[in-house]
């Protein structure tokens, strides 16, 4: 499991990160915009439809994005720095964002994938630069943590998830 750190990201930097992720959500028409640290945890999300279930998400799309990262390395790749996901009804595109966290765009099949990596680069390049000061800024910074409570939860989740 990726090691969860303890950033604090002030009402300030939150406000700028959620009017990014509203403004990516309506230029693509998404259902939802999600950003996650890449351990899973939830930083903030935007529409309704993963409201309810946007920590097992959260955690289950980490997992996902982990895993495409070790296929990568299997394959002689550095990495794979997004993936994209599609179902009958809905599509997930998931990007890195400076090696620690991850976008994640819900969207229907009207949205087409090309609108969605386009507007998602410029989204990434406007919440790099706010994460990157988040990150930065020592004096917010505690030394990493592995937060017991949100791991087991985390754990449970994924139990019920694939309990037979």
């Amino acid at each position: 499991m990726e090691q969860l750190t303890n950033l604090i990201i002030s009402d300030h930097e939150l406000a700028l990160i959620s009017n990014v992720l509203h403004k990516l959500m309506n230029d693509t028409s998404a259902s939802s915009v999600m950003l996650l640290d890449k351990s899973g945890q939830v930083v903030t999300t935007q529409g309704s439809s993963t409201r309810r279930n946007a920590t097992s998400l959260g955690a289950l799309l980490a997992g996902a994005f982990s895993s495409s990262r070790h296929v990568a390395e299997l394959l002689g790749e550095k990495d794979f720095r997004t993936i994209f996901q599609q179902g009958v009804h809905e599509n997930i595109y998931t990007t890195m964002i400076e090696d620690q966290w991850l976008l994640v765009i819900v969207f229907d099949k009207l949205t087409h994938i090309g609108l969605v990596k386009v507007l998602s680069k410029k989204a990434c390049d406007e919440l790099s630069r706010t994460l990157e000061r988040v990150r930065a800024d020592t004096t917010r910074q505690k030394s990493s943590v592995l937060n017991i409570q949100f791991r087991s939860s985390v754990e449970d989740t994924i139990d019920l998830l694939f309990r037979d």
